[in-house]
């Protein structure tokens, strides 16, 4: 997901709190702004970005309850050198758990 190729829509499935998942897109970007309660955008890294979350059903692990967003992920980029960055930057946040 990190080369040239890099897309420019996903939807991503991820195992978060929503309260979570905002901390660590904060903390990834800095400058977003937050439109309504699951909405996200901005524009870093020579990207206007945008992300919406849908809540989903949850995981269930014996006893445990993890919560489950769809989080659809929408880039515009001049470049695809530019998605390619920011997808690092995204996914250092979110797969090591705050970068």
């Amino acid at each position: 997901m990190f080369d040239a190729q890099s897309p420019a829509r996903a939807t991503l499935d991820m195992a978060i709190t929503r309260s979570e998942f905002a901390r660590q897109l904060k903390a990834a970007f800095p400058g977003l702004q937050e439109s309504a309660p699951d909405a996200f955008s901005g524009e870093d890294v020579g990207c206007q970005w945008s992300i919406r979350l849908h809540p989903t059903a949850p995981t269930r692990l014996g006893l445990i309850v993890l919560e489950r967003w769809l989080a659809d992920v929408a880039l515009e980029a001049p470049a695809p050198a530019q998605r390619q960055l920011w997808w690092q930057r995204f996914s250092g946040h979110f797969q090591k758990g705050g970068g």
